[in-house]
């Protein structure tokens, strides 16, 4: 059997204790330690296992892990070697892993204060919130005076829904004589927070008397009279919650919760149509209270019509023109989905521009108006055509814009709009480019331009650019560019790169963008703890729900299911023995700048130059791993990681159909159509799916006999008997969808027949410069000649003259 550490001679276990340096992370001195343990003592099985955590976090993981396990296989038992088991785990984000070590540590050791607080953050993590509560009640029975353990206790009840156990732990412990002393920041943050544990028990009046208590030790006097409104409303003291709102609203007029909220109190619901008459005369009697609020002058649109609609539109138009508010379309746009009242408000512009131009007044004015209100007039009318699609009106306006004020920045940053939307990207490149050189120093045109120029591929250029954003001092300058997390620049870079065919570099942006993702996942364990001790516990409970959505995020969603598709993309290949090869980065001999590329970066760390510690993003700097991983079970991560958080997103169960058709697990593809079905009966997938189910039936001689009858009774059953051209006639997306399929089936000439109709004049309704491409390109990808795609184009070029992508 194992000597444990008492066992070990006197000197020895000093060394071993003196060996546990690793909170300080003094994991060169501890490994040196170790080994000298081991020398005499070989075979003790915790010395090996902390001579692994040492070798784990100095980047040696694998003889980490063997030493490790190697360390528990002699003494099963040992709280220590469990325990640092698990620290090397949460360390490695392997959290399951590591609560099942910290786990079997307390058996050998339960009342290790340091063990019970990891793991409850764990448990936490985890959203484990039952083995959260046990883990925090026995921190608080150990040590019931410190606050961190019984605030700790109190929000894992509120995270289990227990609200009236977390209001007895608050009430319990804190007034207890032998607590530390809180400052008077956290005093209130506490007050409020038990306050709202009130409130989330239903129990309004209580919380209310409360609220009247603890008003002396409140800092938060927004927050403080936010509750209050909010606990009257829901107390029906419907008089009194309209005073407090008031009083919210003198503060800020520009707050929807806070005119939501006194419309509630006056009986109104906002969304209801027959309450709209009544809402909008509130709206009134608010605005000649507080007339500078822009809010207040926007809602009228929101729920008057006709003529009633015209006089807001109006007011508001005219007071946008004269200060020269350029947001003035984007903050009406939402309205545009009402086809009258956008026509309504075109119609409006335009008059006002001719009556500027006429007379240089409007009709209801006996003084002329300023130059500039033209300028703007010409400028909303320029992105209102552009909505509309008529791209060469929108550039006519936007130019008379530009002309009339040569040196205003906003009117180029809509022409390039415009041209991009025309399907000019280089043009819309160049107007950007134009823009930003006007200031230079100006973050936002910046960002603009980097995106233009990515979107005409020009990846390395746009990293140069976006190394102004770098500090000039920093030391490793592209590893900086990743740690800004900027997922969109991620996203575009990696869609440019697929353009142009790198699939091993797209793969690894889109990882990038993956990874910040993950971090924000990862990166709430260090709140677990801090918070606490912070009492900022609000604050910690909404980054708590935060988390449970924070893949849901759009970004997120598009890099996951780009990155999917090509990983699939590089299996098709390989089945079909045209293996996709990394493309090796082009060497040069200039030195690293703050416009120096990635590549650059790469040759100074390898001389020697700047910061010596290799980060991840130069180890690969080709996407070599992703291109020689396991393509299917990657793309199959994602599928079903986007299947757990996006099921409510069609594009996630087309893409799980892809994934699990090719890795022939039938039953799991005719989950996703019957998903996608679920979701949208009339999606422009289903067809083709059914039918490329049906055909891998036919055709696969590998799956049992006997399991394909229940499959095609259900695809029987479910659509009946499907051609994969249903709905051709008519969709653009019906024809981009069965021309994917038939060329996953080898159907190429079948797509191109297909593809070649879509820029005709029946599918004008869907049909869009984004869809136009990607008929472009899935003809290309079908083998159509050379005469094919350039009809394909000339047509095209009908559609968007000013097109220069086709």
């Amino acid at each position: 059997m194992s000597m444990t550490v008492t066992e070990l001679p006197h000197k020895e276990q000093a060394l071993f204790r003196s060996a546990l340096l690793y909170e300080a992370s003094q994991y060169k001195k501890g490994l040196k330690v170790s080994e000298q343990i081991l020398k005499k003592f070989p075979d003790h099985g915790e010395t090996l296992s902390v001579k692994g955590m040492f070798l784990a976090h100095l980047e040696r993981k694998e003889e980490g892990y063997e030493l490790m396990e190697r360390g528990l296989k002699i003494n099963p038992q040992s709280s220590i070697s469990w325990h640092v088991y698990g620290l090397v785990c949460r360390s490695d984000k392997k959290y399951v892993q590591a609560i099942k070590c910290y786990e079997e540590a307390l058996k050998a050791d339960s009342e290790n204060m340091h063990i019970l607080r990891e793991v409850a953050s764990l448990y936490v993590q985890m959203r484990q919130y039952s083995k959260a509560v046990e883990c925090r009640e026995k921190l608080t029975a150990m040590n019931p005076f410190f606050p961190s353990f019984w605030l700790g206790l109190a929000t894992a009840h509120h995270m289990n829904g227990r609200y009236d156990l977390a209001i007895k732990v608050i009430s319990a412990h804190e007034l207890g004589n032998n607590q530390p002393p809180l400052d008077k920041y956290m005093i209130s943050e506490l007050s409020l927070y038990k306050n709202w544990l009130i409130e989330l028990n239903g129990d309004y009046q209580q919380a209310l008397e409360h609220l009247k208590e603890i008003r002396p030790q409140i800092v938060d006097i927004t927050g403080w009279k936010e509750k209050k409104a909010r606990l009257l409303l829901k107390a029906d003291r419907k008089e009194a919650a309209a005073t407090a709102f008031q009083d919210l609203l003198e503060r800020n007029s520009e707050n929807d919760d806070y005119i939501t909220g006194y419309m509630e109190c006056n009986g109104l619901d906002m969304k209801c149509d027959e309450d709209q008459d009544a809402v909008l005369e509130v709206i009134g009697t608010l605005q000649q209270q507080f007339p500078s609020s822009n809010r207040l002058r926007f809602l009228p649109l929101m729920y008057s019509t006709g003529d009633n609609f015209v006089v807001a539109a109006e007011s508001l138009a005219k007071y946008a023109l004269r200060k020269g508010i350029p947001s003035l379309f984007s903050s009406v746009r939402v309205l545009y989905a009402d086809k009258a009242k956008g026509a309504a408000l075109g119609t409006l512009i335009e008059s006002c521009a001719t009556q500027i131009r006429d007379t240089k007044r409007f009709s209801d004015s006996t003084d002329d108006e300023p130059a500039s209100v033209l300028l703007w007039c010409n400028y909303y009318l320029a992105q209102h055509y552009d909505y509309y699609g008529d791209h060469e009106r929108a550039l006519t306006l936007i130019e008379e814009a530009i002309r009339s004020s040569p040196k205003t920045i906003e009117p180029y940053m809509i022409k390039a709009r415009i041209l991009k939307h025309a399907g000019d990207f280089r043009g819309a490149r160049d107007t950007m480019d134009y823009a930003r050189q006007q200031d230079v120093g100006d973050r936002y045109l910046t960002t603009k331009f980097i995106k233009y120029m990515l979107r005409v591929d020009e990846v390395d250029e746009a990293e140069k650019t976006y190394l102004l954003f770098v500090n000039e001092d920093a030391p490793h300058k592209i590893q900086e560019i990743v740690n800004m997390q900027a997922t969109w620049y991620m996203n575009e870079r990696g869609h440019a790169y697929r353009r142009m065919g790198d699939i091993g570099r797209a793969l690894k942006h889109y990882h990038q963008a993956i990874s910040v993702f993950d971090t924000y996942q990862d990166d709430q364990y260090d709140f677990h703890q801090y918070s606490v001790r912070k009492v900022t516990l609000r604050s910690y409970i909404d980054i708590l729900e935060w988390e449970a959505t924070v893949y849901e995020n759009p970004a997120y969603q598009t890099a996951a299911r780009a990155a999917a598709e090509c990983y699939l993309e590089l299996a098709d290949r390989k089945a079909s023995c045209n293996t996709f090869v990394p493309i090796e980065i082009e060497k040069d001999d200039k030195p690293l700048t703050r416009n120096g590329s990635a590549q650059q970066g790469q040759q100074n760390l390898a001389a020697g130059v700047g910061e010596t510690k290799v980060y991840d993003v130069e180890k690969d700097p080709n996407g070599t791993k992703f291109v020689e991983s396991d393509n299917l079970a990657e793309a199959l991560k994602l599928a079903e990681h986007l299947e757990s958080v996006a099921a409510s997103n069609p594009d996630t169960h087309v893409l799980a159909f892809e994934v699990h058709l090719r890795m022939q697990k039938y039953f799991l593809v005719l989950k996703a159509i019957n998903a996608l079905k679920a979701i949208d009966a009339t999606h422009p997938a289903l067809p083709s799916m059914v039918v490329r189910l049906s055909q891998a039936l036919d055709t696969d001689e590998s799956f049992a006999a006997a399991l394909k009858v229940p499959l095609r009774a259900q695809l029987a059953k479910s659509f009946g008997a499907v051609d994969i051209t249903t709905g051709t006639a008519e969709s653009i997306d019906s024809v981009l969808a069965a021309a994917k399929s038939m060329l996953a089936m080898g159907n190429g000439d079948q797509a191109a027949t297909l593809l070649v109709q879509t820029p005709e004049a029946k599918y004008a309704e869907g049909r869009t410069l984004l869809k136009l491409l990607e008929a472009k390109r899935l003809l290309a990808k079908s083998g159509a000649d050379e005469s094919t795609q350039a009809a394909f184009g000339a047509t095209a070029k009908t559609v968007f003259p000013l097109a220069t992508c086709f």
